[in-house]
């Protein structure tokens, strides 16, 4: 079975700080995986990178067969890829 999201060597740097680091893995359909790590080890920028909140420093994501990254985040939500906030 293919992947129907699939992350491929995310990286994201903020100036001398990197947040996510050469992160990949796929997710096949009805799949379900778990991201954990403590405060600061860059989880939450991970899934902003991942519905295209946040434009990668490299990498790409794939949805569907189709890349998304660096794509407008509502562009990304028509194709069914969302997130939700923490913080209201």
């Amino acid at each position: 079975m293919d992947a129907i999201l699939s992350v491929q060597g995310l990286t994201k740097r903020f100036g001398g700080l990197t947040a996510v680091n050469n992160v990949s893995f796929d997710v096949k359909e009805h799949e379900i995986l778990s991201v954990i790590g403590p405060n600061g080890a860059g989880k939450s920028t991970l899934f902003k990178l991942i519905a295209s909140f946040l434009k990668p420093s490299a990498g790409a994501v794939t949805f569907k067969g189709q890349q998304i990254s660096n794509l407008a985040p509502h562009i990304c939500a028509r194709k069914g890829v969302v997130r939700t906030f923490q913080e209201t």
